[in-house]
């Protein structure tokens, strides 16, 4: 073993004497192919394994190594060296080629389909350059006034560099700007395709989508697809995976790692300079054409406020500094502004980023744009690293590009108007849109501090019951800090309260939630609720384990008492009871003994109704709440899987997804979803819990207790004749049709008979409401 490592240390420092590129490249010269070459989760405990890893990898996946886990890649028969050589690995592709070729068949056979494509369309697949930059053409063609395609600079080899700058026509001349960019590693084709459905989004929601609309009218959005088109060119003709520009460093290798070559703290820890390396920084601070580029253009755009240097990936959020532990001097702003765009990236899709400071989040990484952007021109710098989390790494497959997208832009919204605006509205918890019958209801508001402040005393809500009339102002309730209640007033069944809120900022500005209020507002309906189905799962009562094509080894679900680990619940959730459906509650000697191993469990829900029929209740709609526990984040590979749960209303024939969860809460959570926005209600519901383990290394624990139907609506009235929970014209008219029919619908009084008594009850109920 020693003469092993001794062997290694010395192929890593001649390595890095010649600048050798390692990669093989077997048949055509021009063509990479990846053939048995592994990508691999490393974790390191002491320098000397680093060596060894260093010396035996043949890339590097990861934004930086040391000591911890990092992402390589290596060649054919280097696992089972990795394995003497004792180091604790989790193989994540055995052969990135097969991931490679697959895409690439894909692509082809997209290659005639028509180039017009616009929207969501547009984004079923990964583009080119050439592609991309039509569809930039498009864009601004699409709604002229609102953006314009700029060439900022050139590359290396002489290709544009270009961006979509993105404000509504007219207005003042100084608004603040940001700016995002993405492919500044050419591999990561992510990033391109996310920042341009941010453009994509931002150009068709103006005019349509309010809070876009108010948006652009303060700030200027400017995008940046692809800041390496060299090196991104080069992942599409020879080599996937190369990841620096296309320098010839005149030593044999090629490439300078411009996320290194930024010139804010250059030379510093993860950085290298050895130019055959992924992070060659380059033989001086913005010493490429491309970094230069996005220098001069950053420093002559005065109003620029924000950036975002997008990357893959590992689904994080990345704030300054890279060089160093130290925090920076808005470190608190950068933690708030951290933590509100990692929430809402997960409130969209539920995935699950981590955010902090480069240097602590991940490892030291110097002369990256981020520091430079808030170190030397005062930006909020940040970098991210976009989907997934390993399994399939660059090679992402392109169903997830919208859902990485729509993720994408609702934290970016986030940053956005931050620079926008002197403040925004933010609710803790999601506005109501239900309300209890004739009771007054409370709402928290946060009003959050932005470029300015709130002018003491301003914060209102304003609300009405019913769809037209004034709204009546009620000044909002102080709570201490950035925090207020309202008040939504009582209401009767089946109506609807509508509500705003607005305040004013100390220079004036006044400012609204919705954005567009009062012509749109918040609504709520007045509902009665009966809970149709509550079922703290302390027996079988008629769920059902397994499914086909479940194939897990170990933790398939069972109905059991927990035992308490560091990935699953000590206890149940129900408040009286003890027993909960778990992947084998048992605790065993370790956290992975009894988790889910091997593929998939399924755990179904018996049947369930959500219709009207059922219930004597009109203006019905339904929900489905439950309890669940999950954990993927233990192990040498966490975070790498999910558990969808789906929703079906015939029982059980066709599913439809309700939640893909990913949160590691590390504590029950419930949820609940109204029925009707998945499918429409039946009296056959089902419900099922898909938990797996689809990755390995990676420990998955799963809980479910707790199910509850709540229907929401409002008991018959008498002179509802009709039964569509509205006393109008309509019953009227329809009671009369019956009256003179003699049918027995009309026999009002109950009597037996069809006569004037019952016209009489009828009027006398009608005229009551």
């Amino acid at each position: 073993m020693r003469c092993l490592l001794t062997a290694l240390a010395g192929t890593f420092f001649l390595s890095a004497i010649a600048g050798a590129q390692p990669l093989a490249v077997p048949g055509d010269p021009n063509v990479v192919r990846y053939d048995g070459y592994s990508a691999v989760r490393v974790t390191i405990s002491t320098p000397r394994q680093l060596l060894a890893v260093s010396s035996l990898m043949d890339s590097l996946l990861s934004e930086s190594q040391g000591l911890g886990q990092f992402d390589v890649l290596v060649g054919p028969g280097k696992v089972d060296a990795l394995r003497e050589l004792g180091i604790t690995f989790t193989v994540l592709n055995p052969n990135i080629q097969e991931l490679i070729d697959a895409e690439a068949a894909r692509l082809a056979g997209r290659a005639g389909e028509p180039a017009g494509r616009r929207g969501r369309a547009w984004f079923d697949d990964y583009k080119d350059l050439a592609a991309i930059e039509a569809y930039l053409d498009t864009l601004a063609a699409s709604k002229p006034g609102l953006s314009t395609i700029q060439t900022i600079g050139a590359s290396l080899q002489g290709r544009a560099m270009k961006a979509i700058r993105i404000t509504a026509p007219g207005g003042p001349t100084t608004r603040p700007s940001v700016i995002y960019h993405g492919g500044q590693h050419a591999r990561e084709w992510i990033s391109p395709m996310t920042v341009m459905y941010i453009a994509d989004r931002l150009v068709a929601g103006y005019g349509s989508d309010p809070r876009i609309t108010s948006l652009l009218d303060n700030v200027e959005v400017i995008i940046v697809p692809v800041m390496n088109p060299d090196g991104y060119v080069f992942t599409w003709t020879n080599n996937r995976m190369w990841r620096k520009n296309r320098r010839d460093n005149g030593d044999g290798s090629i490439g300078v790692d411009l996320n290194r070559n930024w010139g804010y703290q250059w030379g510093g820890e993860g950085a290298s300079s050895n130019p055959g390396n992924d992070t060659y920084r380059g033989p001086s601070a913005f010493s490429e054409p491309e970094t230069q580029v996005m220098r001069d253009f950053i420093s002559a755009t005065s109003s620029l406020r924000a950036h975002i240097d997008f990357h893959s990936y590992s689904q994080l959020i990345l704030s300054p500094w890279g060089y160093t532990a130290s925090p920076p001097p808005a470190a608190a702003t950068f933690n708030m502004l951290n933590a509100e765009m990692e929430a809402a990236i997960e409130s969209v899709h539920g995935t699950n980023y981590t955010a902090g400071p480069t240097y602590t989040t991940i490892y030291p990484a110097s002369g990256v744009a981020s520091d430079w952007t808030y170190g030397a021109r005062g930006l909020l710098g940040f970098g991210w690293e976009l989907r997934d989390t390993g399994t399939f790494g660059f090679i992402l497959p392109a169903d997830q590009i919208i859902p990485t997208g729509e993720e994408t832009l609702e934290a970016v919204m986030v940053l956005t108007e931050y620079v926008a605006y002197p403040f925004v509205f933010s609710f803790p918890q999601p506005l109501p849109t239900q309300v209890a019958v004739e009771t007054a209801t409370p709402v928290t508001v946060t009003v959050l501090p932005r470029s300015g402040s709130v002018a003491a005393g301003t914060p209102t809500l304003y609300a009405r019951v019913g769809t037209f009339g004034s709204f009546t102002p009620t000044p909002l309730t102080p709570l201490g800090g950035n925090s207020y209640q309202a008040e939504l007033p009582a209401a009767p069944c089946n109506d609807t309260v509508q509500y705003y809120f607005a305040a004013t900022s100390t220079d004036g500005v006044t400012l609204t939630s919705p954005f567009s209020a009062p012509a749109t507002a918040h609504e709520a309906v007045a509902y009665s609720s009966i809970v149709t189905v509550s079922d703290a799962c302390e027996a079988v009562g008629g769920w059902v384990v397994g499914a086909p094509g479940d194939n897990a080894t170990s933790g398939v679900w069972g109905l059991m008492d927990p035992q308490a680990t560091a990935a699953q619940p000590g206890d149940d959730h129900s408040a009286a009871g003890t027993q909960c459906w778990v992947t084998d509650g048992r605790a065993g000697s370790s956290v992975g003994t009894y988790d889910i191993d091997g593929g998939t469990t399924t755990l179904t829900t018996p049947t369930f109704s959500a219709v009207e029929d059922e219930f004597e209740f009109v203006g019905f709609d339904a929900a489905v709440s439950y309890a669940r526990w999950y954990s993927n984040d233990q192990g040498s590979n966490p975070n790498s899987d999910s558990m969808p749960v789906q929703i079906s209303n015939d029982n059980g024939a066709t599913w439809v997804p309700l939640e893909d969860v990913t949160e590691n809460a590390g504590a029950w959570v419930v949820k609940t979803f109204r029925i009707a926005d998945y499918v429409t209600p039946t009296a056959q519901m089902k419900l099922r819990f898909v938990a797996r383990d689809l990755g390995g290394g990676s420990i998955v624990e799963a809980a479910v207790d707790d199910l509850a139907v709540t229907v929401l609506g409002c008991p018959r009235r008498p002179a509802d004749f009709n039964g569509d929970g509205f006393i109008d014209l309509e019953d009227y008219t329809a009671f009369v049709i019956a009256f003179e029919a003699g049918d027995d619908s009309a026999d009002f009084d109950g009597s037996g008979f069809v006569d004037t008594d019952d016209f009489d009850a009828f009027v006398v109920a009608f005229e009551q409401g």
